[in-house]
């Protein structure tokens, strides 16, 4: 029977012909296999010191919690952020919607007065503790790595300057005492009003899954993969742009190619376009340090605009300093 099967192709997967899309797919995790680990939340209280999204982070005594700065969230997609400081009168200017008309002094036109927000501290959305994770190559074995976000509706989204951290802010604590009564055990966000809702709705616990993964659609650099993929796949049709190519091909490749989910390490996934592929000065950041993905259970929920997805990527040389102060921060949705 077994002959008979590798003649006519019948008796399952062992006698299937190796199609186009499958080639591609090889060759694609052939070439960007590379190990990350998944994060699996759970809803739970935690110890200060314990990997978690929301709850209370670490806080040692002493500890300088992070505020938002001066025009962290005024600079928007597609903004001009000099022609709007020209009207507005506060680094959070229309973010609220308290608006007032007056006039201008200089050519007596009617332009808005925006009523200034105070700057608010920023809300705390996850911490790892590298003790607890798995080992992955270049990250720390020990620390506490935090992410702080605004808590308005853009949550410190810049999309002039995504490494300036003003509306966000990326904290490492290389010593980590697990003794609550050297903690600070009460946020600066307790009884803050936030102009919006938040991601994350409650405390969840992280757990760890060491795993691996090849480079998905979402990666700017993968349109050049895919198709030196497709012409190493089909030497003999080769093509000169991924529109000359099979639909049918790409799309078995892209739905087997799943980006979404948290975790550290690994590739990103994007509901748009990756930052880096129209901010080539950002390209540095090839590391994800850490992607929080929408996610809704009977338990809890994680919620980015319209299902979105977060994301900080570091610049390799950054990470083997652990020098957390150049973080790109990128969260889109659909």
């Amino acid at each position: 029977m077994g002959f008979f099967n590798k003649i006519f192709g019948g008796g399952g997967n062992d006698g299937k012909k190796e199609t186009s899309a499958d080639r591609m797919l090889r060759i694609i995790k052939e070439k960007t296999m590379t190990e990350c680990v998944k994060l699996i939340p759970e809803k739970g209280a935690t110890k200060p010191w314990e990997s978690k999204i929301g709850g209370l982070p670490y806080m040692p005594k002493g500890f300088d919690y992070p505020y938002e700065e001066a025009g962290s969230t005024v600079v928007t997609e597609g903004q001009a952020p000099v022609e709007a400081a020209k009207v507005a009168t506060g680094p959070f200017a229309g973010l609220d919607g308290n608006t007032a008309a007056m006039p201008s002094a200089a050519s007596g036109e009617i332009v808005e007065q925006v009523e200034e927000r105070k700057l608010l501290p920023l809300r705390f959305l996850a911490q790892i503790n590298f003790s607890e994770m798995p080992p992955l190559e270049g990250f720390p074995t020990k620390g506490i790595l935090q992410f702080y976000i605004a808590g308005e509706n853009a949550h410190g989204l810049n999309f002039e300057n995504p490494e300036e951290q003003k509306g966000f802010r990326v904290i490492y604590h290389e010593e980590v005492v697990e003794d609550e009564s050297a903690l600070l055990s009460a946020l600066p966000t307790d009884g803050v009003e936030y102009p919006d809702g938040f991601p994350v709705d409650s405390e969840l616990k992280l757990n760890f899954e060491k795993s691996s993964m090849p480079m998905g659609g979402g990666d700017y650099r993968f349109d050049k993969l895919l198709l030196d993929a497709y012409n190493e796949a089909n030497p003999d049709a080769r093509i000169p742009s991924l529109d000359r190519a099979s639909e049918d091909d790409l799309d078995k490749v892209y739905d087997q190619l799943d980006m979404g989910g948290h975790r550290v390490g690994g590739y990103p996934f994007f509901t748009q376009l990756d930052p880096r592929e129209y901010h080539q000065e950002l390209r540095g950041n090839s590391i994800l340090l850490f992607q929080l993905d929408s996610e809704e259970t009977d338990d809890y929920k994680i919620m980015w605009g319209d299902s979105g997805v977060c994301n900080f990527f570091i610049r390799p040389e950054n990470l083997a300093k652990r020098d957390f102060s150049r973080v790109l921060y990128h969260w889109d949705c659909y």
